[in-house]
């Protein structure tokens, strides 16, 4: 992924931290796509990413970054 930072301070300011966060997602399947979820509790999960070749499952709101959907028992942990 790339990103681009303007800013008028130090990019060790900036960056502080990143190299130590920790994610806790797990790549599951809902619906037939393959997606990155962060477990929220009671086998659901909040949609981080998907990882689908098909464009229009990117715009799919039911889909989208931050939506909650059952976790499946196929899940791994990152």
């Amino acid at each position: 992924m790339t990103m681009l930072y303007w800013a008028a301070i130090p990019l060790e300011s900036v960056f502080e931290g990143f190299d130590s966060m920790t994610c806790n997602w797990i790549e599951t399947e809902y619906q037939g796509i393959r997606m990155f979820v962060e477990p929220c509790g009671q086998g659901f999960g909040r949609v981080v990413r998907l990882l689908s070749a098909n464009p229009y499952d990117y715009l799919n709101p039911h889909l989208a970054p931050g939506s909650i959907v059952p976790l499946t028992a196929t899940g791994t942990s990152l």
